[in-house]
């Protein structure tokens, strides 16, 4: 195992760490949204495809592969974003009618986390994930 870590280099840890936010993000929305009535499979969906697309980044190098990863991590973002818009107008206004403003804290973390997955892909497609000997 330690020789197999020896030939990885940076990239390859940015990967890995975009898989583990994705990880945790998709276990906090999937806790979360189906309190809220937020659950919505296109968001689990572009995650998981997201992560199953890192994980294969790790055992071969592709560049296609990991602009797909960050296509996916978006769209999950993007769509949980857009789908809590109410709840953002709600907090803006004071009021309690289009969402629900007292879960913008819980929407901006999953967020946040899912587009720092975005970022750490983003990181690692400029970086080389195999040492060069």
């Amino acid at each position: 195992m330690k020789t197999i870590l020896e030939k990885k280099a940076v990239g390859f840890y940015f990967v890995v760490i975009a898989v583990i936010l994705a990880v945790a993000s998709l276990i906090r929305f999937t806790i979360w949204a189906p309190n809220h009535h937020g659950m919505d499979v296109i968001i689990i969906a572009a995650i998981v495809l997201g992560v199953v697309l890192d994980v294969f980044l790790m055992i071969k190098e592709n560049e296609y592969i990991l602009i797909l990863a960050v296509v996916c991590y978006s769209i999950g973002a993007v769509k949980l974003l857009t789908n809590s818009v109410g709840s953002f107008v709600d907090a803006i206004q004071g009021i309690n009618m289009f969402g629900d403003s007292s879960q913008v804290g819980n929407i901006l973390s999953i967020s946040i986390m899912i587009l720092l997955s975005v970022l750490a892909s983003i990181i690692a497609a400029f970086l080389k994930q195999i040492k060069e000997l």
